[in-house]
């Protein structure tokens, strides 16, 4: 007999969620198979500091530069969850928790100067989104971020990109999905069949909606409608804040999915180039910084010579 992990559908289930249809198919039916209707791998998300190349060809490079230590690359994965652990679906997820945490080391390193978000997810979880979203925001404020679409960054992903200073993808990378959905388990039938009746005691009129042993009533749809226009809202809000767009036209987008010059055209990205270029991109320009401030330093320390030795030569005149 499969083993029922009622924590894992209530994650599942009666939620509004920020992730395409294919990824909610695939949740319904991992709760099919999985859940009583194996093996987990942790949720991970992987930050590399101080690698502008997403290829491994040049690890071996004995002479790399060493000033490249001022970029962080934060990975967004798979799936969305709030917390490593809450939901483990597939082996590559990554946790809203795990991200916020590398976003603060990053913008705690002094020797980082641009945080990138190397993203390739459907989305995921609302729980956890909103507020990781409006840290990688204020992080913009501290220090450049960008978003690579690398190459799809779907509902939840597409919110955390938003938030970022610029989004950049590629012809076939995809961006949108700005929706929000919610499915409800009804397993009464199941019960029914199996000879079994649950009888339900309860004090609130609200507190036995959404449950999964009796058919959707009236009051359980208005409130899980309810939920999911609330979290539409603040979703639909949030991107148009973050991208600077008329919340209708975010709203007009009707969760479709836009790839490539088409993404662009609707405002939802800023520049159409791969996601190495993208790197190398951001890389050069803080090559270019650099040697600027060295450029600048040489010269105020030439300035403060020239300065020294005129003051040294004023005191040998009046000494003679």
């Amino acid at each position: 007999m499969t083993k029922i992990h009622p924590h894992l559908l209530s994650q599942i289930f009666n939620r509004a969620h920020l992730m395409t249809p294919e990824m909610m198919a695939l949740a319904v039916e991992f709760s099919r198979s999985h859940l009583g209707l194996a093996g987990t791998v942790p949720a991970t998300s992987e930050m590399v500091l101080y690698d502008y190349d997403f290829d491994d060809d040049n690890d071996d490079d004995e002479n790399e530069d060493q000033d490249k230590n001022d970029l962080a690359v934060i990975a967004i994965a798979g799936p969305l969850v709030p917390r490593t652990g809450n939901l483990k679906l597939c082996q590559q997820m990554t946790a809203y928790e795990t991200v916020g945490a590398q976003v603060d080391a990053a913008l705690a390193d002094p020797s980082v100067a641009h945080i990138v978000f190397d993203i390739d997810s459907p989305g995921g979880a609302s729980t956890g989104a909103f507020e990781l979203a409006d840290k990688i925001r204020a992080a913009g404020q501290v220090k450049p971020t960008s978003a690579i679409v690398n190459f799809n960054a779907m509902s939840g992903a597409y919110l955390l990109a938003a938030a970022c200073n610029e989004i950049s993808l590629s012809q076939s990378g995809g961006v949108g999905s700005i929706g929000v959905i919610a499915q409800h388990l009804d397993v009464s039938k199941m019960n029914e069949a199996m000879g079994i009746k649950i009888t339900a005691v309860y004090r609130g009129d609200k507190k036995n909606n959404l449950t999964p042993n009796e058919p959707l009533s009236e009051s359980s749809l208005q409130e899980l409608d309810e939920m999911v226009g609330r979290t539409y809202q603040q979703f639909t809000g949030a991107v148009a804040q973050y991208r600077s767009m008329p919340v209708k036209k975010v709203i007009d987008t009707q969760a479709g999915l836009y790839f490539g010059q088409d993404a662009i055209d609707a405002g939802l990205a800023d520049r159409l180039e791969t996601p190495q270029s993208a790197i190398n991109r951001i890389a050069a320009g803080l090559a270019e910084i650099r040697a600027t401030k060295l450029q600048q330093s040489r010269s105020l320390q030439l300035q403060r010579q020239a300065i020294f030795a005129k003051a040294s030569a004023m005191r040998l005149r009046v000494m003679m």
